[in-house]
């Protein structure tokens, strides 16, 4: 899973829920406050569905480890039985 791009609106670092896939907004969404899920103006047009880029990378790290596919573990060689040699 890759990370989206970051914006920045006069120093404002953020992304926008809208960006993500439903499940990982949804995601997303339940670690929030209030002061995390922020609006923005920009060019007469607000923005509500922000959050600062901090939150986000710290979720998405979290979010990261919990999709992982666990490794399949690969057999141990045995040392009863003989190996075949190319």
């Amino acid at each position: 899973m890759k990370k989206i791009n970051i914006r920045n609106y006069k120093g404002i670092e953020y992304i926008q829920l809208s960006s993500l896939s439903a499940t990982q907004a949804g995601s997303l969404r339940l670690t929030l406050s209030e002061r995390t899920l922020i609006k923005i103006l920009v060019d007469d047009v607000i923005l509500k569905d922000c959050v600062l880029y901090s939150a986000y990378e710290k979720w998405f790290v979290n979010y990261s480890e919990e999709v992982k596919i666990p490794a399949i573990p690969q057999p141990k060689p045995s040392f009863n039985k003989p190996v075949p040699v190319a």
